[in-house]
């Protein structure tokens, strides 16, 4: 976080404390109020007046000892007087300099340990560090609410809630308000008047919605003087409908060339008229800006944006990097989760005091962004010092969760607390939002690296690669000792194999309905069959010979002491899934009461079984034995759903031979640390749910994903397994 010194103004009016002890009254008085903690005060605790009287937070109240002074040096330090005592000055206890030295009330004596550099932040918010110990600061420790609470010295990291303090006048003082919501850095275009060339304005209700069904809206159009429809303008879309001020701001940013020539569409959200009078219509704001799955950025993209275009003859681009989305508290959140479900729409976002919290999912965003691979998304994030909080949450913690979330997974973004209400700074702050969006403008936005475990398991720069395309119903997959990849298309009757130079080739013409394949201890191909019942043995040349027979198989996983496990469900009950083991042509159900008993596969070290439960948000764990048998059964991998559906509809499951499991799912392939959570998850180009999921290739370095009709693939830092894999020993997945 940039920083800048504090203000002049302030420390050109707070003389010499020697020179104002006996007047300070009209210098006017402070209380300091930590970032994280913002219903509390630093007070000298029960007003005490001697030397050690300990510092802490309380409760606001009306007492002097909440009263806080600043007089500063000509060195630019400064003395910290509580507003009870004028011969008092904050301190650190003996002039320590480790962590979690105590802060306490000292009588005035000019030492090191009790004079303060007082540094304001691009936040509005101030560091507070001792002059002996730089590189430490004045510690709210652990950001905790409660009256009492210490305070300490700590290493000093700008990131740190904790160690940052808001410095608020009491009512009367002459002084300003030293926390301005101003930008720290950003200047505002200056242009003289005649270059700010006024736009067009439409209006028009829009009640044609699929998406939607039954909702009118108003709908406002700015159409720039600069557009000639020469080429496609970009687009800005704003949620809550028009402000006129956002048409003057649009008009001097593009004027100033810090936008390009932009179309401005402001959309109130959707209600459905009641049909009778005296009554409420169905009011849609929460449904269309809370709810986190693509149905606004898909009303926005195929209904409304092409309307306007054809309605008023626009040009408008549909390329996600030329087009931006802004909004504030839930409206903020829509911006987000519109270019969040379709970053090929929309890159830029300016979101203020967006609503990350408990209505209809969005509290679970911060965790989506550190969980899934980082997408190409440009955000600009607001939160307010006193902002809402209610039965969903508290929006200014959840903001700051989103801003640490993005931070974590490498995003390009800015993010300000600004000291307020909800929303407070929107207008303020627009043009630097615009400015930062927009910059380096066409040039792409890209994505970040996203979080740490995900860097573990990504090579980056590589991203999904198409193989091949038009298959009916790609499943189970499996590799072989070389890599080879080999895989069923259930509804096509075939099995195919990816060789190791990428191209895929028919391998079986007539496969008996197979649904999975893996390879067994003796390299043979081994399938399985829903619909035959047929567990089927092919040769290199595709000849197949029927191994076993009156086995309904959905997957097959081949383990190294020569048996098989086979999942299988029953018929019209989601919750008769089973787990059979097979050897030496025999067949022993082992496990069953599984929501769809789907994709197998065991740990690299050859004791732990896990099998998905398709209908569900589990993978099960089990311990195999010697005789096949299972034990110590646990719904153990828990899976990410997305909000819109019912269930993590996993298919297919792998692991590396470095011990991550790979799970092919709905929202993509999700890769789960050793004890069970969800760690990463790799969503598709096209958003398409993953059937199948395999390592393998050359180096046994690349990721196969199958998505019924195509396959992709990138390169990773893992690597395939199977029953040709020696023992391997697995260690602990980082947190």
């Amino acid at each position: 976080m940039k920083s800048t010194p504090l203000s002049y103004w302030l420390c050109a009016l707070l003389l010499n404390w020697s020179a104002v002890r006996g007047s300070a009254e009209e210098w006017g008085a402070y209380y300091l109020v930590p970032a994280s903690a913002q219903g509390m005060r630093l007070e000298a605790v029960e007003g005490g007046t001697n030397s050690g009287t300990l510092v802490s937070i309380n409760h606001p109240g009306e007492g002097a000892h909440q009263r806080w002074r600043i007089a500063q040096k000509a060195d630019g330090f400064c003395f910290v007087h509580p507003g009870h005592d004028s011969s008092l000055v904050l301190a650190v206890e003996e002039g320590q300099s480790k962590v979690g030295a105590r802060i306490i009330l000292e009588k005035e004596a000019g030492k090191d340990s009790q004079l303060w550099k007082i540094i304001r932040l691009e936040n509005g918010a101030y560091s507070i560090t001792p002059k002996h110990a730089p590189a430490m600061g004045l510690d709210h420790l652990g950001g905790k609410q409660n009256p009492g609470a210490r305070i300490d010295l700590w290493t000093y990291s700008a990131g740190d809630m904790h160690l940052q303090w808001f410095i608020r006048p009491l009512a009367g003082s002459p002084l300003r308000d030293p926390t301005p919501v101003e930008g720290a850095s950003y200047v505002a275009p200056s242009l003289q008047a005649e270059e700010i060339l006024a736009g067009e304005i439409k209006n028009f209700r829009f009640s044609d919605s699929k998406v939607f069904p039954g909702t009118e809206r108003e709908v406002t159009v700015f159409i720039p003087k600069q557009y000639d429809g020469s080429k496609p303008a970009c687009v800005y879309v704003k949620t809550d409908g028009y402000n006129p001020r956002e048409k003057t701001l649009l008009e001097t940013m593009i004027a100033s060339k810090e936008m390009p020539v932009t179309v401005g569409v402001f959309v109130r959200p959707g209600e459905v008229p009641a049909p009778m009078k005296g009554t409420l219509g169905r009011r849609n704001r929460d449904f269309e800006y809370d709810g986190v799955s693509d149905n606004h950025v898909r009303f926005l993209i195929d209904e409304l944006l092409p309307f306007i275009a054809k309605t008023y003859g626009l040009n408008l681009s549909t390329d996600g990097n030329d087009r931006c989305m802004a909004g504030g508290s839930s409206g903020g959140i829509a911006a987000f989760t519109a270019a969040w479900n379709r970053p090929d729409a929309f890159s830029r976002v300016y979101a203020a005091s967006g609503s990350w919290v408990a209505f209809r999912g969005g509290h679970e965003f911060p965790t989506m962004v550190r969980k899934f691979e980082a997408k190409p998304i440009r955000g600009f994030l607001t939160t307010a010092t006193r902002d809402m909080e209610n039965c969903a949450g508290d929006w200014f913690l959840a903001d700051q969760e989103m801003d640490k979330a993005l931070k974590s997974s490498g995003y390009d973004y800015q993010f300000r607390v600004i000291d307020g209400r909800h929303v407070a700074g929107y207008g303020e702050h627009w043009m630097e939002a615009m400015a930062f969006l927009w910059k380096a403008w066409p040039e792409r936005v890209k994505a970040g690296p996203s979080a740490p475990r995900a860097r573990e398991i990504l090579v980056q720069g590589e991203g999904w690669e198409l193989v091949a395309e038009g298959f009916k119903s790609t499943r189970g997959p499996a590799s072989n000792a070389e890599g080879e990849i080999f895989f069923a298309d259930t509804s096509g009757n075939k099995i195919y194999r990816i060789d190791l130079s990428g191209k895929v080739v028919e391998f079986v013409a007539d496969a008996a309905q197979a649904h999975g394949v893996t390879i067994g201890t003796d390299g043979a191909l081994d399938a399985v069959s829903e619909k035959s019942g047929k567990l089927m043995r092919y040769s290199e040349d595709g000849n197949g010979t029927v191994m076993l027979e009156g086995l309904s198989g959905h997957s097959i996983l081949a383990v190294p002491n020569g048996g098989f496990y086979v999942s299988s469900n029953g018929e019209g009950r989601s919750d008769l899934g089973t787990v059979w083991y097979v050897k030496d042509g025999q067949k022993r159900q082992v496990d069953s009461g599984l929501k769809f008993a789907t994709g197998m596969a065991y740990r690299p070290d050859q004791w732990l079984l896990s099998v998905a439960a398709g209908h569900s948000k589990w993978v099960y764990s089990y311990q195999m034995r010697e005789d096949g048998s299972l034990s110590n059964k646990e719904a153990f991998f828990h899976l990410h759903v997305s909000d819109w559906d019912d269930d993590a509809g996993t298919e297919s499951v792998c692991y590396s031979v470095e011990g991550r499991q790979f799970m092919a799912t709905r929202s993509g392939v999700q890769i789960s640390a050793d004890d069970g959570p969800t760690q990463i998850i790799l969503p598709m180009p096209d958003g398409s749910r993953v059937t199948g999921v395999c390592l393998g290739g050359k180096d046994g370095d690349t990721l196969f994903a199958f998505c019924g009709q195509k396959i992709w693939k990138r390169k990773v830092q893992h690597h395939g397994m199977g029953v040709f894999t020696p023992w391997r020993k697995v260690d602990g997945t980082k947190l």
